[in-house]
C-alpha cells in the first residue's frame, strides 16, 4: 500500500503508476509516469528513473546501501519529486556542503552516538566556509536534513541507526527588531510622497507585512480594485541550478509561496487602494516595475537599503518591516487568528513567538488593567 506523499497509486486498471518529476519549466515541476504489477515494481521503476535523471548512480537494492553516500543519494531522489525545486536544491546544498565532508564513505554501521555527537562538535566549531563556526540553528537545520535521511532509512530498511540518537544543539535567543514609531512615521511620511516603485513596495510591506519574494511576484492583476484585496499566489527567488550542462550557477524561478498558508487573500486599507490606483499600470505587469518583467528579491532588497542611506535612516533588513506589521496588528487589537492568516502562517503558535513583539508602553497598558478585588463600601 502506497505511503502518504510518495505518489504512487493503484489505477482502475490493477496497474500501480508512479509519478516524479522528470525536471522543471519556469520553476513549475513537469511529471512522468511509471507503471508497475505492483506497488514495489512502481517505486523501484520510478526511484531509478529520478536516479537516472539527477545523473546519479543507478539504484541498487537497500541491502547493498552500506554507505551513507549511498543512502543519502537514495533520499534525494526520494524527496526530490515531492517537494519544491528551491526546497530540493537546499537539501542537495546540506548534503553535499555539510553531511558528505563529514560522512560521505561512512559505513552506516558506523555511524553511532559518538559520531553524531562528533558531527555536531565539528559543525559548530569548524563547518562553515574555511573553517568558520556555524551558528546553532543552521547546524539544527543541517541535522534535521540528517533526520530525514536516516529516518527514511530505517523505514526502508537500510543498516542505519536510529535517527532519535540525534540531539540538536541550544539555540541562543536572538532579539527581533521592529521599527520605532519615530522611525516608521519618518519612513511612511517619505514614501507618501514619493512616487517610484521602490517606495510603493516599501510601503505596501508596511501595511500588509508580504515577504519580500511575494512582492516581488506580484501583478497588478493580483490587486482587486473592487473588494479591495490583494492576492498572493507567487513568489520569486533565485535558487542553486543543479543541472550540469547549466552554464550558470544559479537561477531565479516564479513558483507558488513556501506554504499552502501562503497562499492567501489581504484585505487593503482604503488609503492603500486610493494610493495604488494613482499609480495602477496594465494587469500584466509586476507592481515592483510596471513593466512585464520582474525584479529579483536580491535586486530589490538594494533598492530598499540605498532608500534608507538617502534618508538617513538606519539600516533594518526588510523582513523588518514584516515584524512590524504584525506587531502594530497586534497592538490595534487584531485577533490572532486573522493576522495568522494575514502573514500566511500554516498556525498561530509561529505568529505569536516569531512575528509578536509587544512593546513596553503595550505591556504598561495590558499589566494596568490588573487590579486587587476591593469589596464595596458601606458609606
Amino acid at each position: 500500500m502506497s505511503r502518504k506523499g510518495e505518489n504512487i497509486f493503484k489505477r482502475k486498471d490493477g496497474r500501480w503508476e508512479a509519478r516524479y518529476i522528470h525536471h522543471y519549466e519556469e520553476g513549475k515541476a513537469k511529471y512522468h509516469s511509471l507503471y508497475g504489477a505492483t506497488y514495489s515494481e512502481a517505486k523501484e521503476k520510478k526511484m531509478a528513473a529520478v536516479q537516472i535523471t539527477m545523473g546519479l548512480r543507478p539504484h541498487k537494492l537497500p541491502e547493498a546501501l552500506c554507505t551513507f553516500e549511498d543512502l543519502a543519494e537514495a533520499w534525494l531522489c526520494d524527496v526530490k519529486y515531492n517537494v519544491k525545486e528551491s526546497t530540493f536544491t537546499r537539501y542537495h546544498r546540506i548534503v553535499i556542503c555539510y553531511l558528505f565532508p563529514n560522512l560521505k564513505g561512512k559505513l552506516l554501521q558506523r555511524i553511532d552516538q559518538k559520531c553524531l555527537n562528533n558531527l555536531t562538535g565539528t559543525l559548530l566549531d569548524s563547518g562553515g566556509k574555511s573553517g568558520r563556526a556555524l551558528s546553532p540553528k543552521t547546524v539544527t537545520d543541517i541535522l534535521c536534513v540528517l533526520k530525514s535521511i536516516l529516518r527514511y532509512g530505517a523505514d526502508n530498511d537500510f543498516p542505519c541507526p536510529g535517527y532519535s540518537r540525534l540531539k540538536y544543539p541550544a539555540k541562543k535567543g536572538r532579539a527581533t527588531t521592529i521599527l520605532t514609531d519615530e522611525i516608521r512615521i519618518k519612513i511612511e511620511e517619505k514614501l507618501l510622497k514619493s512616487e517610484d516603485q521602490v517606495s510603493l513596495g516599501i510601503l505596501f510591506t508596511l501595511f500588509t507585512g508580504v515577504r519580500i519574494g511575494e512582492l516581488c511576484g506580484l501583478r497588478w492583476a493580483d490587486i482587486d480594485f473592487v473588494n479591495h484585496t490583494v492576492h498572493i499566489s507567487r513568489t520569486v527567488e533565485r535558487i542553486a541550478d543543479l543541472n550540469p550542462n547549466s552554464l550558470k550557477k544559479t537561477k531565479v524561478v516564479i513558483t507558488e509561496p513556501k506554504t499552502q498558508s501562503s497562499i492567501r487573500v489581504i484585505p487593503l486599507p482604503k488609503f492603500m487602494m486610493d494610493y495604488l490606483r494613482q499609480r495602477r499600470c496594465d494587469n500584466d505587469c509586476y507592481l515592483l516595475t510596471g513593466k512585464q518583467k520582474f525584479t529579483e528579491p536580491h535586486q530589490y532588497y538594494m533598492c530598499y537599503k540605498r532608500f534608507l542611506k538617502r534618508n538617513a535612516i538606519d539600516h533594518h533588513t526588510f523582513h523588518t518591516l514584516r515584524h512590524t506589521f504584525a506587531t502594530r496588528c497586534v497592538e490595534i487589537g487584531f485577533d490572532t487568528k486573522s493576522l495568522s492568516e494575514i502573514l500566511g502562517h500554516a498556525n498561530i503558535t509561529t505568529t505569536l513567538s516569531i512575528y509578536v513583539h509587544p512593546s513596553l508602553q503595550q505591556k504598561k497598558v495590558q499589566m494596568e488593567k490588573l487590579t486587587p478585588y476591593l469589596p464595596p463600601s458601606n458609606f
